[in-house]
């Protein structure tokens, strides 16, 4: 799973990708323990692109996603977001969504 930038992520959105992106903080014990699981995520989930966006680094795209709360989970299917989640969740909530893709 790639580090990218916010607008990185946008042009992904704009080229139509069904995207995984999870914004992450490295101080963040939750977002350590997640990105595995989201990482293995990615290798079952071919026709989606699981990237992370560091919320330190990309403080300006957080705040104007109103993210106060790391890790948050955006699925996009392009420009559409299908689904927003904060924390970290059971694997079957992401399945259950990503199946929808």
């Amino acid at each position: 799973m790639e580090n990218k930038t916010a607008l990185e992520v946008q042009d992904l959105q704009l080229e139509g990708k069904k995207l995984a992106v999870v914004y992450y903080g490295t101080w963040c014990n939750i977002c350590t323990s997640l990105l595995p699981t989201l990482e293995d995520l990615s290798t079952k989930y071919s026709n989606v692109t699981f990237v992370k966006v560091d919320v330190d680094q990309n403080g300006d795209s957080a705040n104007s996603l109103n993210i106060q709360t790391v890790p948050t989970i955006m699925i996009y299917d392009g420009e559409t977001l299908i689904n927003r989640s904060t924390g970290a969740n059971k694997l079957s909530v992401y399945t259950n969504i990503l199946d929808t893709l």
